[in-house]
């Protein structure tokens, strides 16, 4: 049970989100009928992660570092991602303690190559 991204192997997200991006095309006919040309689909996914340790927040920001598409995929009980390829994007990163321990929320958008 599993969520993968690269060669890290993240935790469970505190929020996930998975979201359909379409390009198509759209005209209304003179006689009202509507026509679509889809030219392609893909999914873009949200992580969302609170308090993390600064080690893994270096974890995921190392696959970010690499400036390529990477894998991600997800193994869970009720949810099975196969291996796809994805942009990696760090929306945000908010610290939420000081001290001698930082901790660390963070969100990901992962948006599918094809």
């Amino acid at each position: 049970m599993s969520f993968i991204l690269g060669d890290v192997t993240l935790l469970r997200p505190k929020a996930f989100f998975r979201e359909q991006i379409e390009k198509s095309a759209s005209v209304v006919t003179l006689s009202n009928r509507t026509k679509k040309d889809i030219t392609g689909r893909k999914e873009r996914f949200t992580l969302k992660y609170t308090m993390l340790t600064q080690t893994e927040v270096n974890d995921i920001l190392t696959e970010w570092g690499y400036e390529t598409t990477r894998n991600f995929s997800v193994n869970e009980t009720n949810l099975t991602i196969s291996s796809t390829p994805v942009h990696i994007t760090v929306e945000r990163r908010e610290y939420n303690t000081a001290g001698g321990e930082y901790r660390e929320d963070i969100t990901l958008i992962l948006e599918e190559v094809i």
